[in-house]
């Protein structure tokens, strides 16, 4: 229905276009590039200083009419089970005062172009004309992990002034601050990581995952196979000496049974190691919807390593535990992790360096290799299952 909407009114505008007879060319086409940058901003979330919602366009989503000097611009919003369609019609763009940046959380960016007088938007309520409102300023979206974004839109709006001879409307200042290199908040850089795993949709859906692989330490490579129930437990196999060695976590319970350490049936383990234990099983990951999990969250800075900038975060969970994440600046995928384990009853800072990431068959973006310091042990990945079915007694003692 929402497109339906859209599409009908933009036709309407672009048949009254051909039927005048004048230079439109060049207009159009700017409006259509402006169109087409909206859509790069397809699925983005926007807060707008309120609450958080879902963008998506239809494809023409912001026509010019040269006779008139005015325009109409079509966004759609999702939250939850709503979709808002808002649509603006006969925006006097002579009337428009100046365009400048705002600054919401997520990765859409968002210019404003201001009207004194007010603009009229209609919204469709799942399809349904549920209100006219009286804004004063429309917002266009640019995609904030694309660098040069805001300026590109930035030009694109300015062009658009210029050929209705309109003057300038964008102020000398918010080229010069696009152009400054950008600085990101600790919610900017976690978005980004979030978006570089497949989004939050994607990471939420995962509630099951059956890994195999091989562990190399001392030189010696041992078969492991993993099973992982979302916030339940986690089960690793090893095949040491022809016989399977088994690990178990849950959230209430962590035992193991080592043939190759002369465990004839299962050993529990001790306290300190089943609280951290009971921390990793949530597959999500400690920075997907932090607050609500009540972690909180501190960008330190970058750091190069291996040549390559990182940005460094500090997150300290509910429980107290202080995890330090590493998180490339050109991919956004996490490439080490830093914390304190208890080790034999002692405290030993244990550094996990993550690469090697891989797209499995359904789509979902895991690292295949692990490798832990001072252990010296080497985790790799040959095959990732994302929700398979994984019967909940592995995680019961035998």
């Amino acid at each position: 229905m929402k497109n339906i909407i859209a599409t009908c009114l933009l036709l309407l505008g672009s048949l009254t276009l051909w039927a005048q007879d004048i230079p439109y060319e060049k207009l159009d086409s700017i409006s259509a590039a402006i169109s087409q940058y909206q859509l790069r901003s397809d699925k983005l979330v926007y807060n707008d200083g309120k609450d958080d919602y879902e963008l998506s366009f239809p494809e023409n989503n912001f026509q010019v009419l040269y006779s008139t000097k005015t325009a109409t611009k079509v966004v759609n919003k999702r939250s939850g089970d709503k979709e808002f369609v808002c649509i603006t019609e006969n925006i006097d763009l002579a009337k428009a005062e100046e365009v400048y940046q705002v600054q919401y959380p997520g990765r859409a960016g968002v210019l404003r172009m201001s009207f004194p007088e007010g603009v009229k938007t209609q919204i469709y309520t799942n399809g349904v004309l549920t209100k006219t409102v009286r804004e004063y300023y429309l917002e266009f979206f640019f995609n904030r992990s694309e660098d040069g974004s805001q300026k590109k839109l930035l030009t694109q709006l300015d062009d658009v002034f210029s050929s209705l001879k309109l003057g300038s409307k964008i102020p000398k200042e918010q080229f010069l601050n696009a152009d400054k290199k950008t600085i990101l908040t600790a919610d900017d850089v976690i978005d980004r990581f979030i978006a570089s795993l497949g989004g939050a949709e994607k990471i939420q859906s995962m509630k099951s995952v059956i890994a195999r692989g091989t562990i190399l330490t001392q030189g010696v490579q041992v078969p492991v196979q993993m099973w992982f129930l979302h916030d339940h437990g986690m089960r690793m196999d090893m095949e040491i000496q022809g016989k399977a060695n088994i690990a178990v976590m849950t959230k209430n319970a962590a035992w193991t049974l080592f043939p190759v350490q002369r465990q004839k049936r299962p050993v529990d383990a001790d306290p300190a190691t089943r609280r951290e234990g009971a921390e990793e099983l949530d597959l999500t990951g400690d920075l997907f919807d932090y607050k609500t999990k009540g972690n909180t969250v501190e960008l330190l800075g970058k750091e190069t390593i291996g040549g390559r900038e990182a940005y460094k975060l500090k997150l300290i969970r509910k429980s107290g535990t202080v995890v330090y994440l590493v998180i490339d600046a050109k991919t956004f995928l996490l490439t080490k992790k830093i914390m304190n384990r208890n080790v034999q009853g002692k405290i030993v800072e244990v550094t996990e360096t993550i690469s090697d990431y891989r797209r499995n068959a359904a789509g979902f973006i895991y690292a295949a290799s692990y490798q832990y310091a001072p252990a010296g042990t080497h985790l790799t990945y040959s095959n990732y299952e994302v929700n398979a079915a994984v019967d909940q007694r592995l995680f019961e003692k035998p």
